[in-house]
């Protein structure tokens, strides 16, 4: 009995030990994720698609991270391609053994090609505070709140999410992020669900 009480002890500790912060978006890792359903609305006109992405960040030094995403959509009605890339710098610190805080400023490139216009693209920058959130051993939410400001296009942005840890390693995620924009008095939204898988180093 002993022993039986032993081995299912040894197993729970081996299922449930991954170190703080492995599941709570840990700062090395890159993300791959489909986006099932990705809106936009632009003067009172809406479009769905779907899309893929990368994405993820690595730390350099004490407290700092590069990060970097590419991220691809295309929407069916209109056929416009909306491509998005970004690479910036960020900084992590703890608010508790369970909380930690960043903030990350980065350049951003939006593409968008459509077989009715002309292709375009426009480089600008973003900048974001977040937190992220331990909530078990293998489970973390995080979210950001930022602006971008891209050409003559600029607005606040949200993220939110969560992410499982199915080992040390490997994660699954899901998130749901909201850009806002205005160009020359014209709102443009645009909405993405993405989920993905990560690999964290």
């Amino acid at each position: 009995m002993k022993g039986t009480i032993s081995a299912v002890s040894l197993l729970g500790a081996s299922l449930f030990s991954v170190p703080a912060f492995a599941a709570a978006d840990s700062i090395g890792h890159i993300d791959g994720y489909y986006i099932p359903s990705a809106d936009i609305e632009l003067g009172g006109g809406e479009d769905d698609g779907d899309g893929f992405g990368v994405k993820g960040r690595a730390q350099f030094a004490d407290q700092l991270f590069l990060t970097g995403e590419y991220q691809a959509v295309e929407y069916d009605d209109s056929e416009l391609e909306f491509d998005q890339l970004r690479g910036g710098v960020g900084f992590f610190a703890p608010l508790s053994a369970d909380v930690q805080w960043n903030v990350r400023g980065e350049i951003v490139r939006f593409e968008t090609d459509s077989p009715f216009s002309d292709s375009d693209d426009e480089t600008g920058f973003g900048v974001h505070g977040g937190l992220e959130a331990l909530l078990t051993p293998r489970f973390s939410v995080h979210g950001s709140i930022g602006y971008l400001s891209v050409d003559d296009t600029d607005g606040p942005e949200f993220l939110v999410g969560g992410r499982f840890m199915a080992s040390q390693n490997i994660s699954v995620f899901a998130d749901y992020r909201l850009s806002r924009f205005e160009d020359d008095d014209t709102d443009i939204d645009v909405d993405d669900i993405r989920v993905g898988a990560g690999f964290h180093f």
